[in-house]
């Protein structure tokens, strides 16, 4: 995926009223600061990140209910050696989107980006 895919993606759940115009704006942001991290002009398998992060923002927003991923599943991604590039992103996400995220909503972050680094930057988790 590339930011003109991204956009194309957003554009539609925006038309749709699924996203917000913040969830929108903070997910674009996220998508280029995760291009400068892998030093990439595109993102292989990001889709299933970059639909989740704008709906799951603007599902906070509405303040609905979350939940997070199993704790097994968060051992595993907590062991990847990509785990701590993952949380330099969702920090920021934090920042550009001037809240703190609920922790069941870190950890799937975590999850996603875990998984994406290591697509794009090869290698083992």
């Amino acid at each position: 995926m590339d930011v003109k895919e991204l956009k194309r993606r957003l554009d539609m759940l925006l038309k749709g009223d699924v996203i917000s115009q913040c969830a929108s704006k903070v997910t674009e942001t996220a998508f280029r600061h995760l291009l400068d991290e892998l030093k990439a002009d595109k993102i292989e398998q990001a889709e299933m990140l970059f639909t989740h992060l704008p709906t799951a923002l603007t599902r906070m927003d509405k303040e609905e209910d979350l939940e997070g991923p199993s704790e097994e599943i968060m051992k595993e991604v907590k062991a990847s050696s990509y785990f701590t590039k993952a949380v330099k992103q969702i920090d920021m996400i934090e920042k550009e989107w001037g809240k703190a995220l609920p922790s069941e909503e870190r950890d799937f972050l975590a999850m996603h980006y875990t998984n994406v680094i290591q697509l794009n930057k090869g290698g083992k988790a």
